[in-house]
């Protein structure tokens, strides 16, 4: 009898033994085949790449592949980075063996994978007035598209085709989407963490290229195009080619820079760096040579000064040093020598004057529906008006929108303007409203929401003189840290044990 107790009881234990190990096989990624599936998306992108295989077929490849790397990241916010980077390094990466360019996959990858997170419960995104407002939004763009318009969606100067799904996509589904999935996906510290580290990594690169630029040596610049830029010759263009979002990515990297240096839960070394890339982005902003991205800039740094509780001191400094800067420089700041870095020169007011008298006579004309997307170059072609008699006729002839909401509104008419400021605004007042609720240490705290409320100011006041539609990167950035900080700020809430402690 004992030995059958000893005996039954032996064997219970070793039933709960394989019970255990088959549990913990079930729970553990499946090693090998994650490992297969890795090895077959490298074997494609080798087949692509070393073929090349293009048309039908590469799109095919390309796509199996990214359906495999969805196997085996499974992550949004892996995959979130891996467009961001994408998106920074457009114009600089060309890769002519794939169908279309590596942003765009970068983009369906996201798209796959939040697919896959939402398939297997792992995320659930918000569907709130924001959300609808953005649908509809995007909707009406494609509405657009289809509807019939007098002008085609060309440049007449060189008679190019403007590919107008691209320039909705970029303008609006990527950064619509990074804030849906920012929003659910990047709520935590862990996740909020290497979002800040990749924009400082970014902008200390931006930084130093512009710095390079500059002082030599010149062997060092890379992508080459910086330096044989002709459309901004004499300014700090960076891998962007264009100084406005170089200067928008170094403000949001001395930013973001500044509240590294002063976050305790980082080691020493990092909050050096987050401080040293900070220092690097200044000269690097002063050299864009663009009066938009100085203003921008110093209604940054003010911002900061003034809220950024605990991290005051670099900020007030940094204001100090513009002053004194602009005092000891006050008559070549003045002057009309933009290469010398002054603010006098008027041709780009009249060309940004003449682009508004253009939009305003074009939403007089047609009021509901616009003009078309992607249309205003050829708008402002065919029916280019002066905004004064005293203003050159030929300023900003044939150019593209310069001033955000005009160019929508001129090209989508009354309806596509107010469905985007009911997203602007929406956005906005949400973040304004969940600020205070942050958490005012950590990297997911009250810094990030003043980050994102800085970026998305920034970002706004530049909308008053270019079409930010065409910047993909930066409208990705802003809405990215915008759908984080809400994300962030919504998770306090449903945790109160992570409220706030205090109020500064």
């Amino acid at each position: 009898m004992a030995d059958a107790t000893t005996l039954t009881g032996t064997a219970r234990r070793g039933v709960a033994t394989v019970r255990a190990h088959a549990a913990a096989i079930v729970a553990a990624p499946a090693f090998p085949l994650h490992a297969g599936v890795g090895a077959g998306v490298l074997v494609i992108v080798a087949v692509v790449f070393a073929g090349p295989v293009s048309g039908p077929s590469g799109l095919l490849f390309v796509a199996a592949a990214l359906a495999m790397a969805a196997l085996v990241l499974g992550s949004p916010t892996a995959a979130m980075l891996v467009l961001l980077v994408a998106s920074f390094t457009r114009l600089a990466v060309e890769v002519p063996a794939l169908p279309s360019e590596p942003m765009v996959f970068a983009l369906l990858a996201l798209m796959i994978v939040a697919g896959v997170a939402v398939f297997r419960g792992t995320m659930r995104f918000r569907i709130g007035a924001i959300e609808a407002a953005m649908a509809l939004y995007l909707l009406w763009n494609l509405v657009s598209t289809v509807w019939p318009h007098d002008l085609p969606p060309v440049e007449p100067g060189t008679g190019a085709v403007v590919p107008v799904l691209r320039f909705i996509m970029t303008g609006t589904l990527m950064p619509f989407l990074a804030f849906v999935v920012a929003r659910v996906a990047f709520r935590t510290e862990r996740t909020i963490r290497p979002v800040l580290f990749l924009i400082t990594v970014l902008a200390a690169y931006s930084a130093a290229v512009s710095i390079v630029q500059f002082t030599g040596p010149t062997a060092l610049v890379w992508p080459h195009y910086i330096l044989e830029s002709r459309t901004w010759e004499g300014r700090a263009v960076g891998i962007f080619n264009q100084p406005v979002v170089n200067g928008l990515t170094m403000i949001a990297g001395f930013v973001t820079g500044m509240f590294l240096a002063r976050e305790r839960s980082l080691r020493p070394a990092a909050r050096i760096a987050g401080l040293v890339v900070a220092a690097m982005c200044v000269p690097g902003i002063y050299l864009t040579h663009t009066r938009a991205v100085w203003l921008v800039f110093g209604l940054a740094v003010v911002l900061c000064a003034v809220f950024a509780a605990g991290a005051r001191a670099g900020f007030v400094v940094t204001l100090g040093g513009a002053v004194a800067f602009i005092a000891l420089t006050w008559t070549t700041f003045t002057s009309s020598d933009r290469a010398a870095g002054g603010i006098g020169s008027t041709s780009e007011v009249d060309d940004r004057l003449n682009a508004i008298a253009t939009a305003l006579w074009a939403i007089e004309q047609k009021p509901i529906l616009g003009w078309g997307i992607a249309r205003f170059a050829a708008l402002n072609t065919y029916h280019h008006q002066v905004w004064a008699p005293n203003v050159d006729f030929r300023r900003g002839y044939a150019i593209a929108s310069h001033e955000n909401e005009l160019g929508i509104a001129a090209e989508l008419g009354v309806v596509g303007l107010v469905l985007w400021l009911a997203v602007l605004i929406g956005v906005i007042w949400k973040l304004l409203s969940v600020l205070r609720r942050m958490p005012v240490e950590g990297l997911a705290g009250r810094r990030l929401g003043l980050l994102a409320l800085t970026v998305v100011g920034t970002w706004v006041v530049c909308g008053l003189t270019v079409d930010l539609r065409y910047f993909d990167f930066a409208n990705l950035l802003v809405f990215l840290l915008v759908g984080a900080a809400i994300g962030a700020a919504e998770s306090v809430r449903a945790e109160p044990d992570r409220a706030p402690v205090a109020v500064r």
